[in-house]
């Protein structure tokens, strides 16, 4: 039986807001290079983001 070994990517999912402020951090200024859309998330990869982040969130969704 092959072993893969796996890797464990800590994820924290910020709330969308509820109101719109005029206060805008720099973290929502620059636009995603990539949107992925699903029936239970939404995903947004910006530009720098690491190579592996983007694999291991793609092997999960293909599990799924």
């Amino acid at each position: 039986m092959p072993t893969n070994k796996l890797t464990i990517v800590p994820v924290k999912l910020d709330p969308l807001p509820t109101e719109t402020s005029s206060f805008h951090s720099s973290q929502y200024t620059a636009a995603p290079g990539c949107i992925i859309k699903t029936a239970i998330a939404e995903i947004a990869f910006f530009n720098g983001v690491d190579e592996r982040i983007i694999q291991t969130i793609m092997k999960e969704l293909k599990s799924r």
